[in-house]
């Protein structure tokens, strides 16, 4: 596994399109679409909130499906829009799914931006035949930029991997920096391979992976009614199923996954630090989560750090209201390298 320099364009087999249909503000570009030239197997990991936008709700009905496309527009969530939102996300899917030559069960959608408003979507309907006629492989950078909404600088990795001998690659982009929490963010992620995985091994291996990267990150405590990740794996006649043919590409997956979890920290609203959190001989991987969580969380943590004060009697306060199994005699705190208690 080695990485790679680009996005979504380094990888074969897909297309993109990203135009300014002035969804809520001129000159931006804010609507955008990933086709894969082939139908994909797709794994999808979504919000969590219990209040979710009408694109949420058709990603998660769709999911299993074979997918071709996936559509994106920026500026606003279509959350909290009621039937008309839904509604709304059923008619672009449907048209885009038309102009592909697909039906609508194949075609997801993915929406960040203000929650609340309806979307334009008769303006956007007319946007679609400029949209689909610019379809390019070259395209992949734009999407990076198309979905970004508070985000000061797009974000994409990407990586290349061989199975049995055979090269392929992997890229992925993502946005978010505000409402960063663990169990997701204000995120949107599409990651995209060349390589045909098992769908069974794509969906278990996605979320597994996301637990150690994008829901293991945290800037404000906040949760979205718009989180969505996707990955998109070309569907084939044969498929790479074994852990051992696939130890690349799994590599090359947390890279990715990984590189972009840290650009959303490195982007995060009013961020000056970026900090790793390393729980180590706790009883078990649920203890290390509920401590790293609960000094990751702590805002009194979180000024310390921004003061540049080693104030490790604060870490250890949060580590001990965690909820975790915790012996004060047993407790070590190092910053870096440096034993601090």
């Amino acid at each position: 596994m080695k990485e790679t320099t680009g996005g979504l364009e380094t990888v074969k087999g897909y297309r993109f399109s990203s135009i300014k249909c002035g969804i809520r503000y001129t000159n931006k570009i804010d609507y955008s679409i990933i086709v894969s030239e082939t139908m994909s197997n797709a794994s999808g990991v979504f919000t969590t909130n219990k209040i979710s936008a009408a694109p949420v709700k058709i990603c998660r009905e769709r999911i299993n499906n074979s997918i071709k496309a996936i559509l994106i527009n920026s500026t606003n969530a279509n959350a909290c829009t009621g039937d008309e939102g839904y509604q709304n996300t059923i008619k672009l899917t449907d048209d885009i799914a038309e102009k592909l030559g697909v039906k609508p069960e194949n075609i997801l959608m993915a929406s960040t931006g203000i929650i609340g408003r309806q979307l334009p979507a008769d303006k956007m309907l007319s946007a679609h035949e400029d949209m689909v006629d610019s379809l390019k492989p070259e395209n992949g950078a734009t999407i990076a930029e198309a979905i970004m909404t508070t985000d000061t600088f797009p974000k994409q990795a990407a990586a290349s991997f061989r199975i049995s001998g055979k090269e392929f690659n992997i890229a992925g982009v993502a946005k978010g920096s505000g409402m960063i929490a663990p169990n997701m963010a204000t995120l949107l992620s599409f990651i995209v391979t060349d390589a045909p995985v098992d769908r069974s091994f794509l969906d278990t291996t996605f979320k597994k992976l996301i637990k150690t990267t994008f829901n293991a990150i945290t800037i404000d405590g906040d949760m979205s009614t718009n989180d969505t990740a996707i990955i998109l794996s070309p569907v084939s006649e044969k498929y790479y199923s074994s852990e051992t043919e696939l130890s690349d590409f799994l590599k090359a997956l947390e890279f990715v996954m990984n590189r972009l979890a840290e650009l959303l920290i490195e982007d995060g609203e009013g961020a000056t630090k970026g900090v790793k959190i390393y729980v180590k001989g706790a009883a078990t991987d649920d203890d290390a989560v509920l401590i790293s969580r609960a000094v990751s969380e702590s805002l009194l943590v979180k000024t310390a750090i921004f003061g540049n004060d080693p104030n490790w009697g604060r870490i250890a306060c949060a580590a001990g209201y965690s909820g975790a199994a915790i012996e004060e005699k047993k407790l070590s705190i190092y910053l870096e390298d440096k034993p601090l208690f």
